[in-house]
């Protein structure tokens, strides 16, 4: 099927560049490439967005505000002094 479309200059570019590289036709490479973006647009509708459950780490007061790095020096100063 023929129809016209407006494609920005940079993006005719790349897909003339890639159908000189591939040895495929421009008809063909700008095919394909159609329709892996149309793939990726649909997996990415298809899957569920992530979600991280936060949890209490238990920490005690005093350690509330600092940085992990901090408590585990923390941590291994008060097992060197043992």
């Amino acid at each position: 099927m023929r129809t016209t479309i407006d494609i920005n200059d940079a993006l005719l570019s790349e897909v003339r560049q890639r159908s000189n590289l591939s040895g495929r036709s421009f008809k063909e490479e700008l095919d394909r490439l159609l329709r892996i973006g149309l793939s990726a647009v649909e997996g990415a509708a298809s899957k569920r967005p992530y979600k991280v459950k936060p949890h209490a780490l238990g920490l005690k007061a005093a350690f509330r505000g600092e940085s992990l790095n901090q408590l585990f020096d923390q941590l291994e100063a008060e097992d060197h002094a043992r």
